[in-house]
């Protein structure tokens, strides 16, 4: 019985590794499917000489860039009150240079240009009435208008319980609250900035980004860089200098919401560099997209407020600015490629396995359409007959093949 098992076991292990195995071939003399095969081979060949190859670049290794952007703005834009009767005109014409309507002055990979500004002066810790843009309408008969202690509800101040006039009109009662006083767009000075002026202001963009896995730097920047150009897309696309106007003239969305209630724009810059080539011939593609509009119904724009405290005599002041603006957004993407053969490899190996679709559409051709499919049945198929009659009767299992024949 021993002897016997070890027989089967080492039978076994024969026939699985001293045994080589190959697959069986059966020949056809059929001009037209041989056409159809020869066909599908050569679309599925040209597919990934190529797409694959080719269009996809499989021949190359890739990697995204990564950079930083150091942005300047110029330019210097006159500035002038607003018609609305809700604030306090400014008297004459202002000046705003960068130091002004660039707010912060420094940003990661951004820079914001204020557009339009309320400012509130001489503000004090007091009770004062509220806004008539607050529209909180009451008289001295309704005191659930104005719960004393509650917070307003822009949360500016405190309720004191009290109704009086307001500020802009004396025979309008508004409650008082406890805040800041004078309250923003009571006694407010709106400045907006020169649309024209602002068109005109110029942006340096200078880029460097790297590619760490093929060694190579980048700059947008390079010694043959005129500096008196300004950009364009089809004229110029490599000069580091925008103009804001022709930014702003590409954008799909309402320019004047844009400049009164701000947005949120973003500047990409797409390294896509293919560096089988000298590394010179790689710039960046600008593109310009609206991220935030002016127009937008929910939450149209940007704004934030700013506080500069001050101290007269003991007593805290403070000027408050809420500011308008657009804020520019600097990214960068793409990818750079070099030959690599094993990526090159990779890319042949993935596509001859589409190879098998010859194979399989010619196979179901011959089984199931052809006129003669029950010939190429019996050429193809071979029955495996397992018998133990009593011819075999030495145990062993032995197998019978049973062509079919015509």
């Amino acid at each position: 019985m021993a002897i016997s098992r070890r027989k089967v076991c080492c039978s076994f292990l024969s026939d699985v590794f001293l045994t080589y195995s190959t697959v069986k071939v059966v020949q056809v003399p059929n001009t037209l499917i041989a056409i159809v095969y020869r066909l599908i081979q050569l679309i599925i060949f040209a597919y990934i000489a190529l797409y694959i190859v080719w269009l996809k670049q499989g021949y190359q290794q890739f990697q995204e860039p990564r950079g930083t952007s150091i942005i300047k703005v110029k330019g210097i834009a006159k500035v002038a009150g607003n018609e609305t009767i809700r604030f306090v005109h400014a008297d004459q014409t202002h000046l705003w240079d960068t130091a002004e309507y660039q707010m912060p002055p420094l940003e990661n990979n951004a820079f914001f240009i204020t557009t339009r500004q309320i400012v509130t002066y001489d503000q004090t810790e007091g009770d004062c009435p509220s806004a008539l843009e607050d529209k909180l309408f009451c008289n001295s008969s309704e005191s659930d208008v104005c719960p004393a202690g509650q917070p307003t509800p822009n949360t500016f101040g405190y309720f004191t319980g009290n109704c009086v006039p307001t500020f802009e009109n004396a025979s309008i009662n508004v409650c008082e609250i406890h805040a800041w006083c004078p309250e923003e767009l009571s006694q407010s000075t709106q400045f907006i900035m020169n649309k024209d002026d602002m068109e005109n202001f110029t942006i340096y963009l200078k880029t460097m980004v790297t590619f760490t896995l093929f060694n190579i730097n980048l700059r947008n920047v390079r010694d043959a860089t005129n500096f008196t150009c300004r950009y364009h897309k089809d004229n110029d696309p490599h000069c580091p200098i925008l103009r804001i106007g022709d930014i702003l003239d590409s954008l799909n969305t309402n320019k004047s919401a844009l400049l009164r209630e701000g947005g949120l724009i973003e500047i990409r810059q797409d390294w896509t560099c293919n560096f089988d080539f000298h590394k010179d011939y790689c710039f960046p593609k600008l593109e310009f997209n609206v991220l935030q509009s002016g127009d937008d119904k929910l939450s149209p724009g940007i704004n934030y407020r700013s506080a500069q405290k001050y101290r007269i005599n003991g007593t805290e002041y403070r000027t408050l600015s809420k500011i308008y603006g657009l804020r520019f957004i600097v990214a960068i993407s793409g990818k750079g490629g070099k030959f690599d053969i094993v990526n090159l490899f990779v890319a042949i190996g993935s596509g001859i396995g589409f190879m098998v679709i010859a194979d399989i559409v010619c196979d179901a051709i011959f089984m199931y359409i052809h006129k003669y499919r029950e010939r190429y049945r019996q050429g193809k198929i071979n029955v495996c007959v397992i018998s133990s009659d009593e011819e075999n009767s030495d145990g062993n299992l032995t197998s019978i093949l049973a062509m079919q024949k015509e």
